[in-house]
This record gives C-alpha cells, structure tokens and sequence, in this order.
C-alpha cells in the first residue's frame, strides 16, 4: 500500500487523491480506449494541483469479513497520507478520506487534525449500507463472481457496516465542514443475463449530504472516461475544479497562517474508489460544538 504521485506541479495549491475500491486492479481509472483521465484530462483542468493515488489490494469479502480488514486499509491511508506531508514538508498538500477512513482518523487525537484539511470528498457509487441492505449486499458479491457469505454471516456483517454512515453523519454534525457530493449508475450492469443497479440512488446517498447525481454509465465504469467532451466526466471534473478554484494561498506579507488543499474520494462497485478532498486548514474545532 502506498501514495503514488501522479502529476505534482511546482506550483500546487491543491492535492487530489485517487483512491480506488476493492478490485482495483482492473484498472479503475483507465478507459478501454486506455486513456488515464487523472494524468490526461483532469491535469489540464487543475494544473495547479498535485495529483496522487492511493494504491492497495483487497478482495470484496475484506470489506464483509470479521477480521475488519476494512479498518486497516482505511488506517494505512490515513498513515501514508500523513508520511507524504512529513516528506514534502507541505502544510498544504491534504489528506484524502473515503468515509470509513475519515471516520476513524476523527478516533484518533494525532490523525483527527487532518480532517480540517478536508474540504470536500466527492463518491463514485459509493454504497452506505444499512442493516437491512441484505439484497444490495448480495448484488456486490454476485458482480464480482466473489462467494457469497451466508445470511446470517451476511446480516452481522452489515450491522456493524452501518454504525460507518452514522458516524460519518455524526461528524458534519459535529462540525465538520467539508463538502461531500456523490454520483451513482444510472445505467445497469449485467448480471445473471439482466441489467442490474448495484447502487441505486439511496443506497448512494451520503448521510449529511445532497442527493447525489447520475451519471448515464453502468457501476463497472463510473470512474473511466475517454475523452474532455464526455458529459459524464464534465460532471465529475466541474466539481473538482469549483472546489480548487475556492482554494486561495495566503499572501506571504500578510502572515497568514491558514493553507489550503484538497483531496478527493468515492467509490463504485468494482471495488473502484475515487477520492477527492479540497480543503483549508484553518483551526478546525472538531468535538467541541
């Protein structure tokens, strides 16, 4: 597991953080048409951004297991994005959180201090299950040809997955203040001969947050687009580029202290997650109302 860098300008004001979901060896973020949309597309759309992905293994069953493997990949992110600031030695890169990470860095009395560096996190198909989002869950399992756990196994699993939207809530509640916006399949992917929503609409929608949009592609390609003139990809990059562009450095006579960055994250069923936060840093106050 580790934070690759992509692009990282000179210049940067700004990082965004690709990190993909379970299977991400199937090459989440590169069309069939082998376009890499974060180096060739959105580059030229942020050129003042620095650019990373978050790279790691894991089979479906890691996020329904008992063994909560799901936590550790979720703390190893949190920890290389950390290293990455200490290496740069850049206040103003940022870490980037899907919601289970986010959740458990705000657990943490040394790691919480990054969520004020979050402006926005932005999902692909991100599922937030529930206790009795049993079918959904099956659906997940049968896409990915993985062996389905059985119900009782199944039923446990999602029980302790849903307390992660409620914290997740608990969070903006708290305080928080960063953006969160999400997209979901409007399109069907295939299965057992039917075409099939793995996320719908509900299951999509991020607790605290505004319903989230369609784009009109299936799950398995949420997160790979050919070209500029894709409508679906100026969906995604016109979030990325209004939240930059809110991004201002301080002006170095001023002695201003608060620095800005971003970072971006979402998921789709593929196991494809796609982060994104942008964000300043400025005296969060997480905790104390």
């Amino acid at each position: 597991m580790s934070i690759r860098a992509i692009r990282e300008p000179a210049n940067a004001k700004v990082d965004i953080v690709f990190v993909h979901g379970l299977h991400g060896d199937q090459a989440p973020w590169t069309s069939e048409a082998d376009v890499f949309w974060p180096e060739k597309l959105l580059s030229a759309k942020v050129s003042d951004a620095c650019i990373l992905s978050f790279d790691y293994e894991a089979a479906i069953g890691s996020f329904f297991d008992e063994d909560d493997e799901i936590s550790d990949i979720s703390n190893d992110l949190v920890n290389e994005l950390m290293d990455h600031r200490t290496e740069k030695e850049k206040v103003s890169q940022p870490p980037l959180y899907r919601c289970p990470a986010l959740v458990r860095a705000a657990e943490h009395p040394r790691k919480k201090e990054l969520i004020g560096c979050i402006y926005g996190i932005l999902l692909l198909g991100t599922p937030h299950f529930q206790a009795g989002s049993l079918a959904a869950a099956t659906k997940y399992f049968q896409v990915a040809q993985a062996e389905i756990p059985s119900e009782s196994d199944l039923k446990d699993r999602l029980e302790s997955l849903s307390a992660i939207p409620r914290a997740f809530a608990g969070l903006k509640q708290a305080g928080a203040e960063f953006e969160v916006e999400g997209f979901y399949a409007a399109a069907g992917t295939k299965l057992g001969g039917k075409d099939v929503k793995i996320v719908d609409e509900a299951l999509a929608r991020s607790p605290e947050a505004p319903p989230p949009e369609r784009l009109a592609r299936n799950q398995l390609r949420l997160s790979q687009y050919d070209s500029e003139d894709d409508k679906d990809f100026k969906k995604v990059s016109r979030i990325l580029t209004q939240w930059a562009s809110k991004i201002v450095l301080p002006e170095e006579d001023k002695g201003a202290q608060n620095v800005s960055n971003a970072t971006f994250s979402g998921s789709h069923n593929s196991g494809l997650q796609l982060g994104q936060n942008v964000g300043t840093l400025k005296g969060f106050s997480f905790g104390r109302g």
